[in-house]
Order: C-alpha cells, then sequence, then structure tokens
C-alpha cells in the first residue's frame, strides 16, 4: 500500500503538520510528503496522485474536506493524521491521536464510510458542490467556529470549547425540509447535518454511525444558558439536557430567508441563501484503529 501524505501547515501549531508527515516518512509509513501552499492546493495533489494507492490528510476537518476534493474513491484510501481543532473524522475512526493515526497506517484494519454531498447556493446565484465527511451546520454551531477559527485560534484544541460559552444563539430564519418534509420548529437558533459522532471535541452524536447511509440532524433552539447547559450535558457524556430534536434523513434541504454563513467540516462558507446534503452510502474506504 502506498501512501501519499499530504500536509495542511495552516492546521494545528505552526509547523505541526509537516512535522507530522515527515515523521510519517521517516518511519516509512508513507511513500512521499506533499506540502499545500495555498486553499485549493491539497485537492490539486489528491487529484493528481495517480501514482498512489491512498491519501493521507496531516491536518484536520478542513484539510479533509479539501483532499477529497481531488481524491479518486475508486482508485485511493483515506487516512487521517490529527493536527487540527475539531478532528471529528479521524475520532470517529478512532484515530483521534498521532500515535493511532501511525498504528492504523501499520495495520491495515479499514472501514467503508459514508459521504455527504453538499450543494451551496450563494445569493449571487453561484452554486458548488461539495464532498465532505462530518459536518455541516448554521446558526449557533457555525458562529462558534466563526469564533473559535476567528478570534480564538491561539488557543489550539481549546478554541472550540472556549467560543461555545462566549456565543450567544441568535434566532435563525430557516426552512428546513427532511427526505422532502418540511420539519417545524419555533425559536430555532441552529441546525446541525452530521455524519460523525463527533462535533469538534464533543461526543453530541452518540448514536450516529459512519456507515449507515443516514445523516443525523440536531435542532437547536434555546436561550444561551440552555445552551450551555446541553453542551455541558454533551461534555459529560450525558443525553439528560439535549438539543430541540434529534432526526435522521438521507437528504436535508435549506432554505434561508437572508444570506448565512454555514460551516462545513470547519471551514466556513458565506452568503449562502440555499443548501442540500445528501449522504452517500458507503462511498470511500478509510485506514482505521483495530
Amino acid at each position: 500500500m502506498r501512501w501519499l501524505a499530504i500536509a495542511n501547515p495552516g492546521a494545528g501549531w505552526r509547523g505541526a503538520a509537516e512535522v507530522c508527515a515527515q515523521d510519517l516518512l521517516r518511519q516509512g509509513l508513507v511513500a512521499r510528503v506533499a506540502v499545500s501552499r495555498f486553499p485549493g492546493d491539497a485537492a490539486r495533489i489528491a487529484r493528481e496522485a495517480t501514482s498512489v494507492d491512498g491519501l493521507v490528510a496531516v491536518g484536520g476537518d478542513g484539510t479533509v474536506l479539501e483532499v477529497l476534493a481531488g481524491l479518486d474513491t475508486g482508485r485511493h484510501a483515506l487516512a487521517v493524521a490529527p493536527v487540527g481543532h475539531g478532528n471529528c473524522l479521524a475520532r470517529d475512526l478512532g484515530m483521534g491521536t498521532i500515535a493511532a493515526a501511525r498504528a492504523a497506517l501499520r495495520g491495515g484494519n479499514w472501514r467503508t464510510i459514508d459521504l455527504l454531498r453538499v450543494t451551496l447556493q450563494q445569493a449571487n446565484r453561484a452554486e458548488r458542490s461539495i464532498l465532505a465527511a462530518s459536518t455541516l451546520a448554521v446558526g449557533y454551531v457555525a458562529d462558534v467556529v466563526a469564533t473559535g477559527r476567528q478570534r480564538l485560534p491561539w488557543m489550539g484544541r481549546a478554541a472550540y470549547g472556549v467560543a461555545s460559552a462566549l456565543t450567544l444563539p441568535q434566532p435563525l430564519d430557516v426552512a428546513v425540509v427532511l427526505d422532502g418534509t418540511p420539519a417545524h420548529l419555533p425559536a430555532r437558533t441552529g441546525v446541525v447535518v452530521n455524519n460523525t459522532v463527533h462535533l469538534a471535541n464533543f461526543r453530541a452524536f452518540p448514536q450516529a454511525r459512519l456507515d449507515d447511509g443516514r445523516l443525523d440532524i440536531m435542532e437547536l433552539g434555546t436561550h444561551w444558558l440552555g445552551q450551555q447547559a446541553h453542551n455541558l450535558s454533551v461534555l459529560l457524556g450525558s443525553e439528560r439536557i439535549g438539543p430541540a430534536r434529534r432526526a435522521q434523513a438521507a437528504r436535508v434541504d435549506f432554505s434561508f430567508a437572508a444570506p448565512r454563513t454555514l460551516m462545513l467540516d470547519g471551514e466556513l462558507y458565506t452568503d449562502i441563501v440555499r443548501a442540500s446534503v445528501a449522504c452517500l452510502p458507503r462511498a470511500c474506504r478509510c485506514a482505521a484503529a483495530l
């Protein structure tokens, strides 16, 4: 199995991804290393990687997102070496640490996972289709990510936890349709569509599976104190204080009354007026912990 490690120098603390990738190379776990130099470069590297069997995304969830944009699911397997803030997919695959990632690359254990086909339409009618692995969010959770990335990046993996306490839930005017059926929830403050158990550092979807062909949906609708109680409950591994509603679907469609910022696997997309998320069952083969 020949692996190419694609390192994102913007992930984690400065230089972490390149140090990790070079360590994988020294240990003989990857055949070569490439470093992405600008947005979109990791996708190009992945697209041109015709001489390897697998791609190791060395970074966070945003790095996985970009590698997926160029990965050939018929040719390439995927692995993750986690040096980002959230590392949702890596955690679900049992590769939440670099040591676990190294063991998975040695072990030859595999999981075939679902992916998300996300279509975004901006206010200027521009439309794009994106392949993702973990999470789409709008409202409170997207605002938390924006705060963590823009104001608290120096805090590393603690950024999102601190940002969740600093962010005030705001009313969200959005129409949500699950598998063709409108979902009605008054005073909605956020919606999260997840493929993984983890939402950043939190086990927010304990019943989720990477390979069940279903999307897990969480609708939020509370004030700051209620949201903090829910966050604390999740942190403690309890479901006693839950979100306003949970659901599952194979497809979720959004329509916003005014342009919004969405978060997709740790990356922020602005000026969005419509979005759809469709589950692609068992679409990608991934290295996983034994």
